[in-house]
């Protein structure tokens, strides 16, 4: 069975914005599938997800296989031991902090909340959910300050970071043969629609919504697509455009030109400047702030008393290479 890495991404790093997937819990009673006839318990589900085998996660170069109840114990270990650190260090989130951050999540995802309760979580559980992220930002940027001067500088120094690049709506129609180039242009010569002929003729998956491409930042087509791109005009089509595939073999590509969004720049508005402050902030905090060190102490001194011997003999190997490799 192949390895599933679950990439651990330790708090030192930066500030960890989780949008947080998850289910509904399931009744252990309650039949969740049923297989040629055979039913399969939610009970049986968990006990098969807590122990299952083949998983682990990756620290840099190393990779710990451990099941995933093991995982998610861990995981609310490491939690614990993150806000624990941040209260001894005066920098535990306070209530008005948390929803001040919530107010400023939902005003980027008015579903924010309702997306996370449809996956069966609780307004409680996103409120430390958004604790703990807060608690890894104010440890990881302890002591860091920066003012509104610094953070105007960086904007005026910076500006390609703070700049949309030049955007193009596309449709494509892709086919493989010439005599299938010769079919698109006819279709589209009599005057049938771009999609219409992408749906009839196109052997691209987006066929079935008529050569949908999306909005793509122009730089990232390759040269030849966006030379024929910056040829024609918005509404028109352009030339065919030959490329390979996969395996080697050809296929030809023509895309029309749904809209054209000029460069950018981003406006320095409340939230950019939000949004400068907390990564200059981290930036600096990572070089003041040994936060791996820390929390190294804080689980060498740790009094941490497992009830599932499996999951203790796990943990005292897990924290031992830890360590090392700190």
């Amino acid at each position: 069975m192949r390895k599933i890495e679950l990439k651990k991404i330790w708090f030192a790093a930066a500030l960890l914005l989780v949008s947080g997937v998850a289910v509904a819990q399931v009744d252990p009673a309650r039949t969740i599938a049923i297989v040629n006839g055979e039913e399969v318990k939610g009970g049986e589900y968990y006990r098969k997800m807590e122990f299952l085998g083949g998983v682990g996660k990756r620290d840099g170069d190393n990779f710990f296989e451990a099941p995933p109840g093991f995982l998610t114990l861990e995981q609310l270990i490491t939690e614990r031991l993150v806000l624990q650190l941040a209260k001894q260090k005066g920098a535990l989130p306070t209530d008005i902090e948390v929803a001040a951050e919530l107010k400023s999540r939902t005003e980027d995802n008015p579903k924010l909340l309702s997306d996370w309760t449809a996956l069966g979580r609780t307004p409680e559980e996103l409120n430390g959910q958004i604790r703990y992220e807060l608690a890894q930002f104010k440890i990881s940027s302890f002591g860091i300050t920066v003012t509104d001067q610094e953070v105007e500088k960086h904007y005026k120094d910076t500006p390609t970071m703070y700049t949309v690049p030049k955007q193009v709506k596309l449709r494509v129609i892709v086919v493989e043969k010439d005599a299938e180039k010769v079919a698109v242009d006819k279709e589209l010569s009599a005057g049938k629609p771009f999609n219409d002929v992408a749906k009839l003729l196109s052997a691209d998956i987006s066929r079935s919504n008529g050569g949908e491409y999306g909005t793509v930042p122009l730089a990232m087509l390759s040269t030849v697509a966006r030379t024929a791109v910056e040829a024609v005009k918005i509404g028109q089509s352009t030339a065919w455009v030959a490329s390979q595939t996969a395996d080697g073999g050809n296929r030809f590509v023509k895309f029309q030109v749904l809209d054209i969004l000029p460069e950018k720049k981003l406006d320095l508005d409340p939230k950019l400047r939000r949004n400068i402050r907390r990564q200059l902030m981290l930036d600096r905090g990572r070089v003041k702030n040994d936060i791996r060190k820390e929390m190294n102490a804080m689980r060498a001194k740790a009094n941490i008393d497992i009830k599932e011997p499996q999951f203790a003999e796990i943990y005292k190997k897990f924290i031992e290479q830890y360590l090392k490799q700190g």
